[in-house]
């Protein structure tokens, strides 16, 4: 089977329409990883200033792509956190190492 396709589908359709968020995704995830571990939940002030960052790094990008990019960011990093548990690292919620 072809890797662009799936078993029960036919070939896999690009659902991303904004490629252009998509190739700056690393360079935000990076920019704001640092202030969004210190505000897992950001106040409006907070937020203004990640999304200044943003601007700042991305002064291309419109308004609603800088929230869509800090949208995916945020998500992304608060999947991470959760996948890591509460102790910071891979172990279960019974505290084990996870296999």
């Amino acid at each position: 089977m072809d890797e662009k396709q799936t078993r029960f589908r036919g070939p896999i359709m690009e659902r991303r329409l904004n490629h252009k968020l998509r190739e700056r995704f690393d360079t935000a995830i990076t920019l704001l990883q640092p202030t969004l571990a210190r505000h897992p939940n950001p106040s409006d002030t907070a937020m203004y200033r990640v999304m200044q960052e943003l601007v700042a790094a991305f002064p291309d990008l419109g308004a609603n792509e800088i929230e869509a990019l800090l949208v995916a960011v945020m998500r992304t990093l608060r999947e991470r956190q959760e996948a890591m548990g509460p102790h910071g690292d891979d172990r279960n919620p019974a505290g084990r190492i996870a296999a």
